[in-house]
């Protein structure tokens, strides 16, 4: 048997903003590897006001374009993972004995309860939570919606590109994703996960089955007062909402009721991590995906080496379905 003809490869891509990340992973029998990344910029942020001018496809799918083919990635099968602002995700209860087309048309009519507009207009993906062992007359489903106007517009950039868009992920999945597989954390050990970007910071919860995505928005740091220490007012910040969120969801009662908590995307540093453990009795520490997972070319850019947390989504969109 040829074992390289039964080795997969997909290029995750995180398109953030103005940020572009790239990572192929290679995968044979359940075990997977990073192969290179590769980090660029687009000349436009990728929002919805970029989408509402079909200009801009080119642009995106030049940009894109760029970054893939200096980086000499080998397949052209891409996964992507889009911003989480970009989608409404709900939990949802739903009847247990649901299944099938009768659990698609509940969760439809689940999402119409929320939405304004027609569900012609969206784009609807759901995964069942595993469930907890107990006997329940209900099951939760995890909700996903986007418009399709977001899907259209993506089909279009990928088609003007090298690259075969394969899957539409989303930022968080990707974050969880890996953080499950390449830490192989214990299902009773409560982990939070902080994503710290730009304008605000989202916090994710992986405890057995529970499943919970909170957004806090924060000021720019041109909007902050000079007397203010923009690293100590974030780092209040998630000591604020992350208590908040153990205490609303019966967790526990301080952030020292986390086994651990995990910080990664484009706005850590080390500072903020020294606040956060000197105030906090519980390991705080940056997500590193090439702590675990073979990454098989050394970087050269001295970003990827500095900060891999960067590199968190991206690789977290290559390695799904491995």
């Amino acid at each position: 048997m040829n074992l390289h003809q039964a080795e997969e490869s997909l290029v995750g891509i995180s398109l953030r903003e103005q940020s572009i990340r790239m990572s192929e992973a290679v995968g044979h029998s359940g075990k997977f590897k990073i192969k290179k990344v590769a980090a660029g910029t687009s000349r436009i942020p990728f929002s919805f006001d970029a989408i509402k001018d079909r200009l801009n496809i080119q642009t995106f799918a030049q940009d894109l374009n760029k970054v893939y083919e200096t980086a000499g990635f080998e397949t052209n099968q891409a996964s992507l993972a889009v911003d989480s602002d970009l989608v409404i995700i709900k939990k949802i209860p739903v009847d247990a004995t649901l299944d099938g087309d009768e659990l698609k048309e509940q969760i439809r009519w689940e999402v119409s309860q929320f939405m304004i507009n027609p569900l012609d207009h969206f784009v609807i993906a759901h995964e069942v939570l595993p469930e907890d062992g107990q006997e329940s007359s209900e099951k939760i489903v995890v909700v996903v919606v986007i418009r399709k106007a977001v899907v259209d517009f993506l089909k279009e950039i990928f088609a003007s590109t090298d690259l075969h868009l394969r899957a539409i992920d989303v930022d968080v999945f990707a974050a969880q994703r890996l953080l499950e597989k390449a830490y192989r954390v214990p299902q009773d050990h409560k982990i939070a996960l902080v994503d710290l970007r730009k304008r605000n910071l989202q916090l994710s919860v992986l405890y057995h089955n529970f499943y919970l995505v909170q957004e806090v928005e924060f000021p720019e740091e041109e909007a902050l007062p000079d007397e203010i220490d923009r690293d100590e007012h974030i780092s209040r910040v998630v000591s604020k909402e992350l208590r908040r969120i153990i205490l609303d969801n019966k967790l526990g009662k301080s952030v020292e009721d986390m086994n651990e908590v995990f910080l990664y995307g484009d706005g850590v540093n080390d500072r903020m991590i020294d606040i956060l453990s000197k105030s906090h009795n519980v390991s705080f520490r940056r997500i590193n995906p090439f702590e675990t997972i073979p990454l098989t070319e050394s970087p050269s850019e001295s970003e990827i080496k500095e900060h891999p947390e960067s590199f968190v989504t991206a690789v977290g969109a290559a390695i799904k379905g491995f």
